[in-house]
Protein backbone atom coordinates (compact mmCIF):
# COMPACT_ATOMS: atom_id res chain seq x y z
CA UNK A 1 0.00 0.00 0.00
CA UNK A 2 2.56 2.69 0.81
CA UNK A 3 4.60 1.89 -2.57
CA UNK A 4 1.27 2.51 -3.94
CA UNK A 5 0.99 5.61 -2.67
CA UNK A 6 4.23 6.45 -3.24
CA UNK A 7 4.23 5.52 -6.99
CA UNK A 8 0.75 7.87 -7.22
CA UNK A 9 2.85 10.59 -5.52
CA UNK A 10 5.75 10.17 -8.09
CA UNK A 11 3.20 10.21 -10.91
CA UNK A 12 1.21 12.93 -9.84
CA UNK A 13 4.38 14.87 -9.66
CA UNK A 14 5.38 14.35 -12.83
CA UNK A 15 2.40 14.69 -14.51
CA UNK A 16 2.45 18.40 -12.35
CA UNK A 17 5.88 19.01 -13.44
CA UNK A 18 5.11 18.10 -17.34
CA UNK A 19 1.87 20.18 -17.14
CA UNK A 20 3.69 23.07 -15.64
CA UNK A 21 6.20 23.31 -17.81
CA UNK A 22 3.93 24.12 -20.80
CA UNK A 23 1.34 26.47 -18.40
CA UNK A 24 3.86 28.07 -15.69
CA UNK A 25 6.19 27.30 -13.48
CA UNK A 26 5.17 25.25 -10.12
CA UNK A 27 6.52 25.94 -6.72
CA UNK A 28 7.76 23.01 -4.43
CA UNK A 29 9.08 22.91 -1.39
CA UNK A 30 9.55 20.51 1.11
CA UNK A 31 9.81 20.31 5.06
CA UNK A 32 11.36 18.32 7.80
CA UNK A 33 9.11 17.92 10.03
CA UNK A 34 11.36 16.07 12.55
CA UNK A 35 13.42 19.07 12.84
CA UNK A 36 10.99 21.75 13.87
CA UNK A 37 9.27 19.39 16.54
CA UNK A 38 12.80 19.05 17.88
CA UNK A 39 13.76 22.61 16.97
CA UNK A 40 10.54 24.82 17.72
CA UNK A 41 10.58 26.85 20.65
CA UNK A 42 7.00 25.38 21.18
CA UNK A 43 8.73 22.16 21.52
CA UNK A 44 11.29 23.00 24.14
CA UNK A 45 8.78 24.78 26.50
CA UNK A 46 6.15 21.87 25.94
CA UNK A 47 9.14 19.61 27.12
CA UNK A 48 9.74 21.96 30.02
CA UNK A 49 6.30 22.10 31.05
CA UNK A 50 6.46 18.25 30.91
CA UNK A 51 9.16 18.67 33.06
CA UNK A 52 8.00 21.05 36.11
CA UNK A 53 4.26 19.60 36.10
CA UNK A 54 5.60 16.08 36.88
CA UNK A 55 9.02 17.04 39.15
CA UNK A 56 6.87 16.36 42.27
CA UNK A 57 6.39 13.03 41.11
CA UNK A 58 9.93 12.09 39.86
CA UNK A 59 11.02 14.00 43.59
CA UNK A 60 8.83 11.14 45.39
CA UNK A 61 10.01 8.29 43.69
CA UNK A 62 13.38 9.79 44.42
CA UNK A 63 12.71 9.30 48.07
CA UNK A 64 11.02 6.05 47.97
CA UNK A 65 13.84 4.48 46.51
CA UNK A 66 16.31 5.82 48.74
CA UNK A 67 13.70 5.11 51.70
CA UNK A 68 14.07 1.56 49.86
CA UNK A 69 17.71 1.48 49.74
CA UNK A 70 18.10 2.52 53.43
CA UNK A 71 16.01 -0.21 54.45
CA UNK A 72 17.75 -2.90 52.62
CA UNK A 73 21.07 -1.81 53.91
CA UNK A 74 19.60 -1.74 57.36
CA UNK A 75 18.69 -5.46 56.53
CA UNK A 76 21.78 -6.20 55.25
CA UNK A 77 23.77 -5.20 58.46
CA UNK A 78 21.09 -6.65 60.92
CA UNK A 79 20.25 -9.62 58.98
CA UNK A 80 22.71 -12.09 61.13
CA UNK A 81 21.30 -10.84 64.14
CA UNK A 82 17.32 -11.19 63.20
CA UNK A 83 15.01 -13.83 64.15
CA UNK A 84 13.66 -15.74 60.46
CA UNK A 85 10.49 -14.75 61.14
CA UNK A 86 11.72 -10.91 61.59
CA UNK A 87 14.06 -11.63 58.50
CA UNK A 88 10.88 -12.91 56.60
CA UNK A 89 8.54 -9.53 57.93
CA UNK A 90 11.62 -7.35 56.66
CA UNK A 91 11.75 -8.88 53.60
CA UNK A 92 7.84 -9.01 52.26
CA UNK A 93 7.93 -5.04 53.45
CA UNK A 94 11.27 -4.38 50.93
CA UNK A 95 9.49 -6.53 48.29
CA UNK A 96 6.40 -4.83 49.16
CA UNK A 97 7.82 -1.35 48.70
CA UNK A 98 9.55 -2.37 45.46
CA UNK A 99 5.72 -3.50 44.16
CA UNK A 100 4.66 -0.14 45.31
CA UNK A 101 7.80 2.05 43.84
CA UNK A 102 7.18 -0.03 40.62
CA UNK A 103 3.50 0.69 40.42
CA UNK A 104 3.77 4.41 40.89
CA UNK A 105 6.68 4.33 38.25
CA UNK A 106 4.59 2.70 35.90
CA UNK A 107 1.63 5.36 36.42
CA UNK A 108 3.95 8.27 36.32
CA UNK A 109 5.22 6.82 33.18
CA UNK A 110 1.76 6.30 31.62
CA UNK A 111 0.47 9.46 32.38
CA UNK A 112 3.80 11.87 31.30
CA UNK A 113 3.23 9.58 27.90
CA UNK A 114 -0.21 10.84 27.41
CA UNK A 115 0.43 14.45 28.86
CA UNK A 116 3.90 14.28 26.06
CA UNK A 117 1.43 13.17 23.44
CA UNK A 118 -1.09 15.38 23.72
CA UNK A 119 0.91 18.24 23.61
CA UNK A 120 2.74 16.60 20.53
CA UNK A 121 -0.73 16.75 18.96
CA UNK A 122 -0.96 20.31 19.85
CA UNK A 123 2.47 21.06 18.24
CA UNK A 124 2.21 18.98 15.30
CA UNK A 125 -1.55 21.21 14.59
CA UNK A 126 0.65 24.56 14.97
CA UNK A 127 3.29 22.83 12.76
CA UNK A 128 0.89 22.16 9.77
CA UNK A 129 -0.57 26.22 10.17
CA UNK A 130 3.23 27.16 10.14
CA UNK A 131 3.62 25.22 6.98
CA UNK A 132 0.21 26.17 5.05
CA UNK A 133 0.98 29.89 6.20
CA UNK A 134 4.95 29.64 4.93
CA UNK A 135 3.26 28.90 1.55
CA UNK A 136 0.52 31.31 1.69
CA UNK A 137 3.17 33.71 2.10
CA UNK A 138 5.76 32.45 -0.43
CA UNK A 139 3.00 31.43 -3.33
CA UNK A 140 4.28 27.54 -3.23
CA UNK A 141 2.13 25.38 -4.98
CA UNK A 142 2.84 22.18 -2.97
CA UNK A 143 4.81 21.61 -0.07
CA UNK A 144 5.72 18.03 1.17
CA UNK A 145 6.86 16.22 3.75
CA UNK A 146 7.55 13.35 5.74
CA UNK A 147 9.21 10.24 3.67
CA UNK A 148 11.26 12.38 0.79
CA UNK A 149 14.43 10.10 0.24
CA UNK A 150 16.35 13.31 -1.19
CA UNK A 151 15.63 17.17 -1.80
CA UNK A 152 17.64 19.89 -3.13
CA UNK A 153 18.31 22.62 -0.77
CA UNK A 154 16.51 25.32 -2.73
CA UNK A 155 13.20 23.42 -2.01
CA UNK A 156 14.01 23.08 1.48
CA UNK A 157 11.40 25.09 3.89
CA UNK A 158 11.74 23.80 7.41
CA UNK A 159 14.20 27.06 8.20
CA UNK A 160 11.31 29.37 7.19
CA UNK A 161 8.92 27.29 8.80
CA UNK A 162 10.98 27.60 11.83
CA UNK A 163 11.80 31.00 11.92
CA UNK A 164 7.52 31.64 11.48
CA UNK A 165 7.28 29.02 14.74
CA UNK A 166 9.65 31.46 16.52
CA UNK A 167 7.76 34.61 15.38
CA UNK A 168 4.58 32.72 16.61
CA UNK A 169 5.95 31.48 20.29
CA UNK A 170 7.69 35.35 20.14
CA UNK A 171 4.21 36.60 19.73
CA UNK A 172 2.68 34.67 22.35
CA UNK A 173 4.91 35.50 25.03
CA UNK A 174 4.50 39.36 24.38
CA UNK A 175 1.21 38.78 24.54
CA UNK A 176 1.30 37.45 27.62
CA UNK A 177 3.04 39.53 29.11
CA UNK A 178 0.80 42.26 28.07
Amino acid sequence: MFKISQFVLAAFLLALSLTAKAESSVKLGVVNVALLLEQAPQAKDASANLEKEFAPQQAELKALASKLEKKQNDYQKNKTVMSESQQMTKEREMAMMTREIQRRRNDIQELLNLRRNEELAKLQTLVNDSIKAIGKQQAFDLILYEGIAYTNNRLDVTQDVLKHLQQVSQKQRADFNK
